[in-house]
């Protein structure tokens, strides 16, 4: 029988729903028995629920053990130097994007829209070597709302 225990050793019960999340992934939605978690006096500790019992989402074993292994693979030096190699990409398409409306063509035809593409490239390499010249530093990374409440 597959169960698990809160902190507090109460088991799960004995339904386990297979489920699949608003991505596709296959999920398993498990419940505490309602009468055990009303009464624990843990309970502000397991769920933020006032009448609901605790309730915990797993994955498919093979699927957790392939995230846990992409995160300990995150952790690593080489994933890091890779990582920074594509948030330079991505800041270079943001800047393309947000500056010279990469987004959408302006012409129709691939050869007018190949053009297009090369000439945007063109001006951001032309921009970015000015602010260079200039000594303008390299912007910071956006700071989020809650972000910046926290004091320095």
């Amino acid at each position: 029988m597959k169960q698990v225990s809160c902190p507090q050793g109460i088991k799960s019960t004995k339904k386990w729903t297979p489920l699949v999340d608003q991505w596709g992934n296959k999920i398993i939605r498990v419940k505490f028995p309602r009468k055990a978690c009303r009464e624990c006096q843990f309970r502000h500790l397991c769920t933020h629920s006032k009448s609901e019992p605790r309730e915990i989402t797993l994955r498919p074993q093979k699927e957790h053990k392939a995230i846990v292994r992409r995160r300990k693979q995150q952790e690593t030096k080489t994933w890091l130097k890779q990582y920074n190699q594509r948030a330079g990409v991505e800041g270079t398409i943001s800047q393309g994007v947000r500056g010279f409306g990469l987004r959408s063509a302006r012409y129709v035809g691939l050869n007018k829209v190949h053009l297009q593409q090369i000439l945007t490239a063109t001006a951001i390499n032309a921009i970015r070597l000015f602010a260079w010249f200039e000594g303008v530093p390299l912007a910071k990374t956006r700071v989020s709302s809650f972000a910046k409440l926290a004091p320095d």
